[in-house]
């Protein structure tokens, strides 16, 4: 085999590799478009996606294929939605995962690749779409017109023209190609017993000019396609989602929150997040986040009746919860939450300390439960103690709810009160002012809590006995 026969080869076999490359790009992309543009006639929805907090199940470029979701339509925990951010007042949409129930009737929905649930709740009034298909990459030149990244635009455009001039050649062996050009020109042939070699040479020319078009004329197409529909705002891109499919509905919650609501806490954490969950949500609105620790288990039963739907934390072993950042120690307060416990060792159910590690130097303001399952408060270190104590014990397996109040002054007039009724009262132990965290599970001086715990809130003022039992008649 000669040098040239040998190029001759080499160059057939490259131009059938990039005619089969070029109409396998062409296949798929064309195949993509109509995946991510079809649904539009049903009234779906087809959302580009602009950041990376969906990776790796959605990434960014990917077009996110949704159909509206219905008025009365129930949530499915764990599947992907589009929604109004409830955060910002201006619209946003994001499309994350819905990842738990609240207790309040409301949704905590993450990011996949994000470490922390969404700041604020989603109710089903923020609900637009749930997302059905997904078309990979598609939606890539909308970012980048969006981003101003021209440079990769133009090259995919250069490349997507080149691809679909290289996917029309013919290969050896393969018929010609009909088209409305070669069509007419073969009638004219007929007509014209011996067409003139030039008419020929001139008709070929046309027929070359206009393929040349067709590609181009493909991919303006595409990137007017990309950028009508790149219409809105930050974390993602939406377009045509059917106006019939936008509502507003009533805001909900459940009794229980709606009850300690109404008593403006400092925080609630309603321990709802799932497992794995590194941060607690503060429902009260003030954004006091807390900060799950090892010996934290999510996902557990709630403490509450079914009309007020929610997980707890099991915690055993050590600290399993502080408040994420440091605040002022309160003088006059209130601690409340839920509790299940069937230990015989007691341990340290809340309590503020100067840290958020193991231990804390200073602690005082806990609520402990004794090996012999009372409650306790004033049982920390300061001179004189003085200590409360509840008659009975609650280490029986069953839910409880329990409210400490302390009214500030040399010492504290404080009150536990259970399942609704104060069951103690009297003089506690001092406390010192200083910046600190609210501790769950482990303090010092008692061995760690093992049991469950949920619904816990925090608040500036002494609650009144009525509203105790408010709280409590609202489970």
């Amino acid at each position: 085999m000669t040098s040239q026969s040998t190029a001759l080869a080499a160059a057939d076999w490259a131009r059938l590799l990039a005619v089969l490359g070029s109409r396998a790009y062409r296949t798929a992309l064309l195949t993509l478009s109509v995946v991510a543009i079809a649904p539009l006639l049903l009234g779906w929805g087809s959302f580009v996606i602009k950041s990376g907090s969906m990776e790796p199940s959605i990434d960014v470029g990917d077009v996110v294929v949704a159909r509206p979701f219905e008025v009365g339509e129930k949530v499915a925990v764990g599947r992907v939605y589009v929604f109004d951010d409830p955060g910002i007042s201006r619209q946003h949409r994001l499309t994350h995962r819905i990842v738990a129930l609240n207790d309040d009737g409301t949704y905590a929905s993450a990011g996949d690749a994000n470490e922390v649930t969404d700041a604020t709740p989603v109710t089903t009034g923020d609900l637009e779409a749930r997302a059905i298909m997904l078309a990979p990459f598609v939606g890539l030149p909308v970012t980048w017109i969006q981003a101003g990244e021209w440079t990769k635009l133009a090259l995919w455009l250069l490349l997507t023209i080149a691809a679909f001039v290289t996917a029309t050649r013919n290969l050896p062996g393969e018929p010609p190609k009909w088209n409305l050009l070669r069509l007419l020109r073969g009638r004219r042939r007929v007509g014209a017993a011996t067409p003139h070699a030039d008419d020929r040479a001139r008709s070929d020319k046309v027929l070359l000019r206009h393929r040349s078009k067709a590609p181009a004329v493909l991919g303006v197409a595409l990137a007017l396609l990309g950028t009508g529909v790149s219409t809105t705002n930050a974390a993602f891109t939406a377009q045509t989602r059917n106006s019939g499919s936008t509502w507003t509905a009533g805001a909900w919650s459940q009794p229980y929150v709606s009850a300690v609501l109404a008593d403006r806490p400092d925080s609630l954490w309603l321990l709802d997040e799932k497992a794995g969950t590194l941060a607690a949500q503060d429902r009260s609105g003030n954004n006091v986040l807390g900060s799950y620790k090892a010996a934290a288990t999510l996902g557990q039963p709630g403490g509450l009746t079914e009309r007020n739907t929610g997980t707890s934390m099991r915690t055993a072993g050590g600290l399993a919860f502080t408040s994420a950042n440091p605040a002022g120690a309160p003088g006059t307060h209130s601690v409340e939450l839920w509790f299940r416990s069937s230990a015989t060792t007691g341990g340290h159910l809340i309590g503020f300390g100067s840290q958020n590690g193991a231990t804390a130097p200073i602690e005082d303001r806990g609520l402990r439960m004794t090996a012999s399952g009372q409650l306790t408060y004033g049982d920390w270190n300061n001179n004189p103690v003085r200590v409360i104590t509840t008659p009975r014990a609650y280490n029986d397996g069953a839910w409880h709810h329990v409210v400490v109040t302390a009214t500030w002054s040399n010492f504290s007039e404080s009150i536990i009160y259970v399942d609704g009724a104060p069951v103690v009262a009297g003089t506690t132990s001092k406390t010192t002012s200083y910046p600190g965290y609210w501790r769950i599970g482990a303090g010092v001086g008692s061995p760690a809590f093992d049991g469950s715990i949920d619904n816990v809130s925090v608040y500036g003022t002494a609650l009144p006995e009525h509203r105790v039992a408010a709280h409590w008649n609202a489970r």
